[in-house]
């Protein structure tokens, strides 16, 4: 199977295109500026990488059996919200066009939790109001909605992600939290007696797009992909904390927003997901840390 990845300079879209190579799919990695990452993957049999902007997706060598979007640009200094939505909507339509024109049978898109803006749900599942939505989140859900338009044409799946941790997470609670704990810094936190499962290991989603793309997609669907079981904001910092082998110095800070939990029910019902408990996904995130760590030494 021909599998489009986008976003492969990048820690999620990376990991993904290796590990659907490294399945036995004929992967295409698609990225627009160079990245450290992309030296590891150059190596990977089964995984050509191209260069270009979504916007010239149509000059890629397909068509393609799959696509995994998991290009996005998201704020952070200096980038603007012409740079938000020109990325993620006129990018993400093109994509789409392009795909229509493959007669792609099944498109996985990586959407955000974002879309759901101010969250009041106790537990976050699809079904949960939609409030609000920043410009980021915005911009995921317009790209959800043209893939549901186009649903009776090709099938698609968007995956409503929280924070995502692996080896090379960066810009999520808990990667910022590893590297406050890194620092020797206090670490400032809401909620913290409160349940905590809100975090997707990079692993897991990988092995779900690949049970998708296999499987296929009949209509379009979302879904909310967090951790399995609980433990609480604090017990998540001292775990990662204890697995990174240093203290955890943890200070409790005025909560500006409700906590929330993820439910998972409807992926794992329909597409078999099958997440890691929170606190071994934080253990093996911790190992994943420490191995960069000796690796850089």
């Amino acid at each position: 199977m021909r599998v489009l990845v986008t976003g492969v300079s990048g820690f999620s879209g990376g990991f993904i295109a290796r590990a659907l190579a490294q399945a036995g799919f004929d992967v295409t990695g698609l990225h627009r500026r160079e990245s450290p990452l992309l030296s590891a993957l150059r190596a990977v049999s089964g995984l050509k990488l191209m260069q270009g902007d979504l916007t010239g997706v149509r000059g890629l060598p397909g068509p393609f059996d799959g696509v995994v979007h998991a290009a996005a640009t998201s704020p952070a200094p200096g980038v603007t919200v012409a740079d938000i939505v020109r990325d993620n909507v006129d990018g993400t339509f093109a994509l789409i066009d392009a795909a229509l024109g493959w007669q792609v049978r099944t498109f996985i898109f990586c959407s955000s939790m974002s879309v759901y803006g101010a969250i009041e749900d106790a537990v976050v599942d699809e079904g949960c109001a939609i409030r609000d939505p920043d410009v980021y989140g915005m911009t995921k859900l317009l790209a959800e909605r043209r893939l549901e338009e186009m649903a009776g044409t090709m099938p698609a799946l968007a995956l409503r992600l929280p924070g995502i941790i692996g080896p090379g997470a960066q810009r999520n609670w808990l990667s910022g939290v590893a590297a406050g704990l890194q620092r020797g810094a206090t670490i400032g936190a809401f909620h913290l007696d409160r349940p905590f499962n809100n975090a997707a290991h990079v692993a897991d989603i990988a092995r779900l797009v690949d049970d998708v793309l296999q499987r296929g997609m009949s209509s379009f669907d979302t879904i909310v992909l967090g951790a399995a079981g609980m433990t609480t904001v604090r017990g998540a910092i001292e775990r990662l904390a204890a697995g990174l082998g240093v203290a955890a110095n943890i200070e409790a800070r005025e909560a500006a927003k409700p906590s929330f939990t993820l439910s998972s029910k409807r992926a794992i019902a329909r597409y078999g997901y099958d997440p890691m408990p929170i606190e071994a996904m934080i253990d093996r995130y911790a190992s994943e840390l420490l191995a960069i760590m000796q690796k850089s030494t």
